[in-house]
């Protein structure tokens, strides 16, 4: 009897998402830099909300970035993803538990870690494990 072994392919986003994603990431700080180049007064509640949709805008163009295509997808790429997405989370874990502690060591007061704050540096994490395993092939 022949065991069949099921090879499903992970869901990746189309190639030229990289390209989208590099706008929607640089269009997100467009306004931002309007907006201090013109000295545009926002209140507070304005300012805080408008911070939180540019961050979002970018984590959005990170995330189209890291879940595209390459050009040649095979076996070998998706194990350097499935690899660099092991060690990112791996390092946001231990970021997550030893900071505190590295600031309790040096007598700083203990940061608040944000989820966008993780989001954001895992997906920087991911991007550049991916493409340094990627080159180092």
């Amino acid at each position: 009897m022949e065991s069949k072994k099921c090879k499903k392919e992970p869901f990746l986003l189309p190639e030229y998402f990289k390209k989208v994603g590099l706008v929607v990431m640089i269009s997100a700080f467009v306004p931002a830099i309007i907006i201090k180049a013109m000295s545009v007064e926002m209140i507070q509640s304005q300012k805080e909300l408008f911070h939180v949709f540019t961050l979002n805008a970018f984590i959005l163009g990170l995330l189209f970035v890291a879940w595209s295509k390459d050009k040649i997808e095979d076996e070998m790429t998706v194990f350097i993803r499935l690899k660099a997405m092991a060690l990112t989370f791996t390092s946001a874990v231990l970021c997550v538990i030893i900071v505190p502690f590295i600031d309790l060591l040096f007598k700083n007061p203990i940061a608040n870690i944000t989820g966008r704050q993780v989001v954001m540096s895992m997906l920087f994490f991911y991007l550049m494990m991916y493409y340094f395993q990627k080159r180092g092939r």
